[in-house]
């Protein structure tokens, strides 16, 4: 599909406009790290853009642009060797550095979220993925598969397991 320029230009604006803070969050969800999330993110979305006539199911651009971010990251991981934080102090202060203040600190749904994120801090990268990518961003089995390039048996299988980890930590 060929566009003129500026056409372009404005399309992938769109694009990224629509799906950049979904794949951020999922991103920095699962591997703890917000800086390594962004750059993962960014690079997902310029090889994205650079593939762009790749895609097949255009519709699917965001969870496309989402599985290159994680496998982008997950590169960067073991490239870089860097830790995950499992920390609880580190993620507090990661949270309250983010800027985020909960209109009521003792509301039960900032005891719960931060209750969920100190257990998901706890498990490894793979189950954090296939956590937030089922229960935060609310993908299915199938549009899971399609971004970690598996077979929906293998995903169901994978959360099965990371679901027992969870609850094994919590």
């Amino acid at each position: 599909m060929f566009f003129p320029k500026d056409k372009k230009i404005q399309l992938d604006e769109e694009l990224y406009e629509r799906c950049y803070h979904r794949v951020f969050n999922a991103l920095n969800l699962i591997i703890r790290d917000p800086e390594l999330a962004k750059d993962a993110v960014q690079e997902g979305f310029y090889k994205a853009f650079c593939n762009f006539n790749q895609l097949r199911e255009q519709n699917k651009f965001c969870a496309w642009v989402m599985s290159i971010a994680i496998n982008q990251a997950k590169n960067m991981l073991q490239k870089n060797s860097r830790q995950v934080l499992t920390n609880e102090m580190e993620l507090s202060n990661q949270i309250n550095s983010s800027g985020y203040n909960p209109p009521d600190p003792v509301s039960d749904l900032v005891l719960l979220k931060n209750e969920v994120e100190n257990v998901l801090a706890k498990l490894n990268v793979a189950d954090r993925e296939i956590l937030v990518l089922k229960y935060f961003l609310d993908y299915s089995t199938a549009e899971i598969a399609v971004i970690l390039e598996t077979s929906t048996q293998n995903v169901n299988q994978r959360l099965r397991r990371a679901r027992e980890r969870y609850k094994k930590c919590a």
